[in-house]
């Protein structure tokens, strides 16, 4: 898979492509099926296709601090488009130019001038240009004018719903990780770098990593669940607590994920990056009268996890 970063590094040589569009946050199932048949029409017409999506969440740029957690990174993202076998990615800045841009520059300047693009897929509801004041119906009569083909994807329907990043989000927020992972394709999964905690998990006789996630990522919400850790390519049983701790004296002052890896021996964690996913979410958080009832909990959460496996 061809990495461009920015239109700016879009190679004069292209050629003609088929380009796909969006924010593609988690790339859920609604967007591999756009991915797809994108793929497939490339295919067919002997293109290269291109996957058209940004480094950022749109509204980061058009509202601050108003703008939604993400269930992928980029770098995660990338790697599950590159699980794809799509050829190109075109990953684009959304900064306040590009917000800018109204419908029909993007489609003679960027489709038109730049892709090349003789096809475009897309999702039934996509918006486009300044404002989103684009939309299929216009991209059609913009398109017509250089030849370029517009495919539009009804939206996909799972568990009576439509599947979006949204819905998801939410699913994730609420602990519903398993609902989750059926619209996404994916046990859901954060990353990041694991650092030094209080060690009461040691002195319980349950070491965990404590994995520090970036703050703009969705989190599911506070309790224990079974799933895996990634590990410089290793994939082990994992016990994942999110929390703040409540049966000892102060709490947290903000959430944390502790990981909990049975039978580990691979030496120190610290500094090192660890992926966690979450498979199923095995109870809420809870507060122990004692150590030692925590201790027993934390017993049967792992042994209950291990089932999983």
């Amino acid at each position: 898979m061809e990495i461009i970063p920015g239109l700016e590094a879009v190679p004069a040589d292209l050629g003609q492509t088929v380009v796909t569009i969006g924010m593609f946050d988690g790339v859920h199932l609604g967007h591999r099926r756009i991915i797809e048949m994108a793929h497939l029409e490339a295919r067919e017409l002997g293109l290269r296709c291109v996957v058209f999506t940004f480094d950022r969440h749109p509204l980061e740029t058009l509202s601050p601090g108003k703008h939604p957690k993400l269930l992928s990174s980029s770098a995660q993202k990338l790697r599950l488009l590159e699980e794809m076998d799509v050829d190109l990615v075109l990953m684009v800045h959304f900064d306040r130019a590009f917000a800018d841009i109204t419908a029909e520059r993007f489609v003679s300047e960027i489709l038109a001038g730049r892709l090349h693009a003789r096809e475009v897929v897309l999702g039934e509801n996509f918006r486009f240009g300044r404002g989103g004041e684009g939309d299929i119906s216009l991209l059609v009569s913009l398109g017509a004018h250089y030849g370029m083909g517009v495919t539009p994807v009804p939206l996909l329907v799972v568990d009576g719903e439509v599947v979006s990043s949204t819905a998801i989000r939410k699913l994730v927020e609420e602990g519903r990780v398993e609902e989750a992972a059926r619209r996404l394709g994916w046990d859901y999964l954060v990353e990041g770098v694991v650092v030094k905690g209080d060690g009461r998990g040691r002195s319980l006789g349950f070491p965990t990593a404590n994995v520090e996630v970036h703050d703009d990522r969705c989190i599911p919400a506070n309790g224990v669940y079974a799933g895996e850790a990634h590990l410089e390519g290793k994939v082990m049983p994992a016990v994942s607590y999110i929390g703040r701790a409540p049966t000892f004296t102060h709490l947290h002052p903000r959430r944390r994920i502790e990981v909990h890896m049975p039978g580990w021996q691979g030496g120190e964690l610290y500094q090192r990056y660890m992926g966690v996913s979450f498979r199923r979410r095995l109870r809420g958080e809870m507060v122990f009268e004692s150590p030692e009832a925590l201790r027993e909990q934390i017993a049967r959460d792992v042994r209950e996890a291990l089932r999983e496996f």
